[in-house]
């Protein structure tokens, strides 16, 4: 790559992949509004859907959240009655978090509206083109990722950033 297209990757891609990330985010956050779900609630449910029932540390770092703040987080979700905290068997330090069978219909619902929001974003490009978008996004996430973990093995700092807060440095979000 020549210099001057290195130059202008930063204005070209990082920002459109922040944008494109921060309008969906806005988009859908809408569409959840009438269900009475905040950001970081539906973003919560949307980890536990992926992998009920981790621990409360396993949930904070995969949604790279303070404990604090997670643990509030989870207290409203709670008080909904769309999770709940059992002791972990095996520490009985640790509190796992589970989704209830109330949050069944809202799963239904968030699922629904991010095939809206996907639909709407994907307009006019045809199937060929979207799977080709989704297989050049998994090559840049995984060159992302596998950068992310030298780096953390080489900067002493642990895979911590500057929020003090773990990384994830396996390629999920």
């Amino acid at each position: 790559m020549g210099v001057s297209v290195m130059k202008d990757l930063d204005r070209k891609i990082g920002f459109l992949f922040h944008d494109v990330a921060r309008f969906r985010t806005i988009v859908f956050d809408q569409l959840m509004q009438p269900h009475g779900l905040t950001r970081a609630q539906w973003w919560v449910l949307a980890h536990l859907g992926r992998k009920d029932g981790q621990t409360q540390t396993d949930l904070a770092e995969r949604m790279d959240l303070g404990a604090v703040t997670l643990s509030g987080l989870i207290d409203r979700l709670e008080a909904s009655g769309w999770v709940e905290r059992r002791p972990d068997p095996k520490d009985r330090r640790a509190k796992r978090v589970w989704l209830t069978a109330k949050v069944s219909d809202l799963q239904k619902a968030m699922s629904r509206r991010i095939n809206e929001v996907n639909k709407t974003a994907m307009a006019g490009l045809d199937d060929e083109q979207i799977e080709q978008l989704i297989k050049m996004l998994r090559i840049i996430k995984m060159n992302l990722a596998r950068a992310a973990k030298a780096n953390a093995k080489t900067d002493g700092t642990g895979g911590r950033n500057n929020n003090n807060k773990k990384q994830r440095r396996d390629g999920t979000a």
